[in-house]
């Protein structure tokens, strides 16, 4: 009875298998990424080089929840690999040639990693998950980055609870300190135009 995509998907632990990939060659490259996984790390998806050298074994690159991880695999056995967190990764691109794709990866410290001679479909299927994960991470420190500017806007944090009534968390401030703190919080994106106002407009009524 022949395997179906499904029953290797189980059988490999993998989330994703599609028809660009060939058994033969991906059970032994999950065999060597599952040997480097952590615990609650699971594999998203794997796309491996077109072809090598006679002999070579194939570089892979994997993508799990957490990270992505290129592997350079040995002529007979054994690997080396390289491993970014999710978090760590700034931008993914690939390059389409005729026959093969190559994936570069850039890090938030600006070094860059790129592997060649990818499956064309499998480059492309990878670079949609990584897009993905940019995006949660993006998202995640545009938050983070928000929450910090938030902080270093002084030592008074200006809320709106419900029903519009705003004041300081911290000592009193001078009505000239919150609205200057204030238009600050708002060029600087991290309060909308309404909220703008809102306090404005309660600061003022205040003075």
């Amino acid at each position: 009875m022949a395997e179906t995509r499904e029953s290797v998907r189980q059988e490999l632990g993998i989330e994703r298998v599609d028809e660009s990939q060939k058994l033969s060659v991906l059970r032994p490259i999950v065999e060597d990424v599952r040997s480097v996984l952590t615990e609650n790390e699971s594999i998203l998806y794997i796309a491996y080089q077109a072809w090598t050298a006679l002999g070579q074994r194939r570089d892979a690159v994997a993508a799990t929840n957490n990270r992505m991880i290129i592997f350079q695999r040995h002529r007979f056995r054994g690997f080396d690999f390289h491993d970014f967190l999710w978090e760590d990764v700034a931008n993914v691109k690939i390059n389409q040639n005729t026959l093969s794709s190559s994936l570069q990866c850039t890090l938030t410290n600006e070094e860059t990693y790129q592997t060649g001679n990818l499956v064309k479909d499998q480059a492309r299927t990878l670079y949609t998950i990584c897009q993905q994960k940019e995006q949660e991470w993006r998202e995640r420190r545009r938050v983070r980055k928000m929450e910090e500017e938030r902080a270093r806007a002084g030592g008074t944090q200006i809320t709106i609870p419900e029903g519009g009534d705003v004041g300081p968390t911290g000592p009193a401030e001078d009505p000239v300190e919150k609205l200057a703190k204030a238009k600050e919080m708002f060029d600087k994106e991290l309060i909308s135009e309404a909220e703008y106002e809102t306090l404005k407009a309660n600061i003022l009524q205040k003075m």
